[in-house]
């Protein structure tokens, strides 16, 4: 969000409308994790290869939410895609994959969009704030990944 505030005026306008769509997207840029970890509950075949009961497997969060073979530019910031996103459960993968029904996503998905939503709304429109050089980077080791600095403003004034 930071980086849109130069764009202040435009980017609110298509924060309002698409807040869903930029959580969804900063869920991709800053996953709570970069894998998660399962074990296998009964032995099948996928894609030429045997999965054995009790054999742990990792999920590539990161690698699959970055795949250009499901994502057009995937490393693009692009919120709006996600606005009429007919997808696949299974292809934006950041909490998990498939329904919420079958156990295999996070249960509290929508409750962490709708606490981005209320949050990135409140800096948008009701404060500014300065934000000193930092190191946004994060370790794919990490879980959760978090920025290097964490995230800093200062001088934050209420609008």
């Amino acid at each position: 969000m930071h980086d849109f505030r130069k764009r202040k005026k435009s980017f609110r306008q298509v924060m309002m409308n698409t807040a869903g769509c930029l959580c969804r997207k900063s869920a991709v840029y800053y996953p709570f994790g970069p894998f998660l970890g399962a074990r296998v509950r009964d032995n099948f075949e996928w894609g030429g290869h045997q999965f054995k009961k009790g054999t742990l497997v990792l999920l590539d969060v990161y690698g699959a939410n970055h795949d250009p073979d499901l994502w057009d530019n995937p490393s693009e910031f692009r919120p709006e895609r996600f606005k009429e996103w007919e997808g696949s459960p299974f292809d934006f993968i950041p909490q998990g994959g498939g329904d919420h029904d079958m156990g295999h996503r996070c249960a509290g998905e929508w409750v962490t969009i709708d606490v981005m939503k209320v949050s990135l709304e409140f800096l948008a429109k009701y404060m500014d704030y300065q934000m000193p050089k930092q190191n946004l980077n994060f370790s794919m080791a990490r879980i959760p990944s978090l920025p290097k600095s964490r995230f800093m403003i200062n001088s934050v004034t209420r609008q």
